[in-house]
Formats: structure tokens, sequence, C-alpha cells
């Protein structure tokens, strides 16, 4: 466990954040009286992030989306979509 201030943590982050991964131990920052424990994050099985799509594929699905709103009155689309975004939704106020 290391500890230092802050003032040389962040004069010095780039190393400090490469030291970090490489020897993955806890590093403690104080600050106007408080620690703060800084320490490398091990993703979990289900926040890890998808592969990047293949670029034909989304080619692809954008080859067959095209026309998908042909006769689609735009304006009363964007109209509907302004209502919609002001209601209020779980987790997320209007």
């Amino acid at each position: 466990m290391r500890k230092m201030s802050y003032e040389e943590f962040a004069k010095h982050l780039p190393e400090v954040l490469d030291e970090l991964a490489r020897v993955d131990e806890t590093v403690l920052v104080e600050k106007n009286g408080k620690m703060y424990s800084l320490e490398l994050a091990q993703p979990r099985a289900h926040e890890e992030l998808p592969p990047f799509p293949n670029p034909e594929e989304v080619r692809e699905a954008l080859r067959k989306s095209a026309g998908a709103l042909r006769g689609v009155d735009i304006d009363q689309l964007k109209a509907d979509l302004r209502i919609q975004r002001q209601q209020d939704s779980s987790g997320r106020p209007g």
C-alpha cells in the first residue's frame, strides 16, 4: 500500500496509474485531511464491453434499413417524439 499527498498524485498521475496497473496495489491519496483509496478495478463478466461490431455487418444492417421510414410523416414523427420525451418515465423525469 502506497501513501501520497494529492499534490504528488496530481503531479505524477500517469506514472501512478501505470504503476498501479503493473503492481496491482492500493494507493492512498490524502487531500484536505481526507484519505482516498485508489485501486485497480477488476471488471465483472456482465460489465465487460461487447466486441466491436463487424463493419460489414453494420453496412448490411444499414442497407437493409434503407427506406424504413418511407411514407412516414417526418414532421409528425418529430412532434410525437418531442411529446414522448416530455413525459415522465421510470427513473427519468420529463
